[in-house]
This record gives structure tokens, sequence and C-alpha cells, in this order.
């Protein structure tokens, strides 16, 4: 029997994409080390969604939970806040509906998990015709040496050479397609700032607001490795405005959000409790 990291919650953003979902799903299911519960935060997808979900939970290794909100645009922090907030696991590992989890990668973000820090990692990229015979086969099975992947060296995973990464590592290309983070810290800055409307610089606030609590981020690199199916950008238009909410972010030293993941905290007056 597969050993279970009790302390983690998996968070899988997703909308509408179904086939990324399910070899997403089919990815944490050959996990070395299972999540205590993987919870889908689902920014308003369809019937598709929903039915893929239901199948799967039945043969799921760990309890599926769907978190679903209303489709009203692009509202990805909403989504992650409702799922955060139902989160029974004291630490979150969050990723996005695209991401291809390599064997060890729950394993590896409990070893990186640590107080004061919080982790962000590293992902590969398949490009298009590379994503579509994945997609066609519905497999996971993305290795070193997968035709059409980009930045492979990502795929590289050696622990014993973590220890030499330096543990600031600033802003620089942190993304939120995956990290891990204390749930207490999460709430502390009072999760994702809703006031982000649109794709665009929401996760860069968001560790914005943890280094303004003296926070540090840890790099994954050589550890956690992940790899990102192609998909075009959508939704961009906002990019510019959320761009400035983070640079305020940074110039005031903002540490919470004024709308967060405290609206969804008492989960008896959770609209979206499913």
């Amino acid at each position: 029997m597969k050993q279970i990291a009790d302390e983690i919650s998996l968070i899988i953003t997703t909308y509408n994409t179904p086939v990324f979902l399910e070899i997403v799903l089919k990815s944490v299911m050959k996990q070395q080390v299972f999540p205590l519960e993987v919870i889908v935060a689902d920014d308003g997808s369809g019937t598709p969604t929903r039915e893929l979900i239901e199948r799967y939970q039945k043969v799921f290794p760990v309890p599926l939970i769907h978190s679903w909100i209303p489709d009203e645009g692009f509202r990805v922090s909403k989504a992650r806040n409702v799922a955060a907030a139902r989160a029974r696991g004291i630490y979150l590992v969050m990723i996005d509906g695209d991401m291809v989890l390599g064997r060890h990668f729950i394993e590896d973000h409990r070893t990186l998990m640590k107080r004061g820090y919080f982790t962000t990692g590293s992902r590969a990229r398949l490009m298009k015709k590379g994503t579509e015979r994945i997609c066609k086969k519905l497999s996971p099975d993305i290795t070193f040496w997968t035709p059409g992947l980009r930045r492979r060296l990502v795929m590289l995973r050696l622990p014993f050479l973590h220890r030499f990464i330096k543990g600031n590592s600033g802003l620089k290309r942190a993304r939120s397609c995956n990290m891990g983070v204390w749930k207490d810290d999460y709430i502390r800055v009072n999760g994702f700032e809703e006031n982000f409307v649109g794709w665009g610089f929401e996760d860069w606030e968001f560790f914005q607001r943890l280094y303004n609590c003296g926070l540090v981020r840890q790099n994954a690199k050589l550890m956690a490795p992940a790899v990102h199916l192609y998909h075009p950008v959508k939704n961009a238009d906002r990019a510019p405005l959320n761009e400035q909410m983070l640079k305020n972010t940074a110039a005031t030293g903002k540490q919470r959000a004024e709308k967060g993941v405290d609206q969804y905290l008492d989960l008896s007056c959770n609209p979206y409790s499913l």
C-alpha cells in the first residue's frame, strides 16, 4: 500500500478542459506518495467536467472533491480560495489543470515543507503537436525523451543536489501552477486577491504578500518536476491593470487580500460547498 501524505491537500484549478484534467488526474493516481485529498477548484466548468470527476471519484485512491463556482468570467483567485477553505490538510499544494505531474511530485513537496517558507516549482513545456498526441492517448506518461518537450532539463529529478539551491529565489519566474504553502500562511495573507479578474499577475501578487509578511520563497528546482500542456493564452486583456495592482502591493507592503479566503472559512455559510 502506498503512503499518504496526510498533511497535504492537492488543489487543481480547471475550466472546461476535461481532457487535460483527466490526464492530470491520471498522473496523480501514479504518485509514489498520495496527498490526503485532491480538490478540483473549478472556475465554472460544464457537464463534461462534472461527469469526469464523478467517474474518477469511484476509482480514486483518496477523496476527490469537486469545488465548483459559477462561470462568471476568469475568476481563478476565487476558485482557489473556495477550494483552500475546504481543504483538510495543513499544507496546500496547488497546480493548474494543465500540469502533468512526475511520480514523485507529492513526495517532493512533502520533503520541501518548511516553516517560514513557501515553495514554487518549475515546469517543462510540451508543445502543440506533443500535447495533441498525449491528449489522443489520454496518457500522463511524459519523459525526458518525449518529442516536442521544451525546457526538458526541468524533468531531471536530483534531490541530493537540491540542497545547493539558494533558499531565497526572489519572485522571478515564480508561478502558482506548481506551488506549496502552509494553510495558516495562506489564511494569514487572506489567500488570493479576488479583485484580480482575467489572466495575469494574481499569483505574483499573492507571493508578494507572503514576502511582505516575512516569508521566503523556496525553489523546488531539481525536485517535483511537472509538464505544462500546450494551450493558447486567453483572457489577457486585463493584464496591464493586474500588473498595476501587483506594483501597488509591492510599493505599499500590503499583506492581506481585500477580498479573499476569509469569505469562505465558515463552510456552513459557503454557498459553493458541494
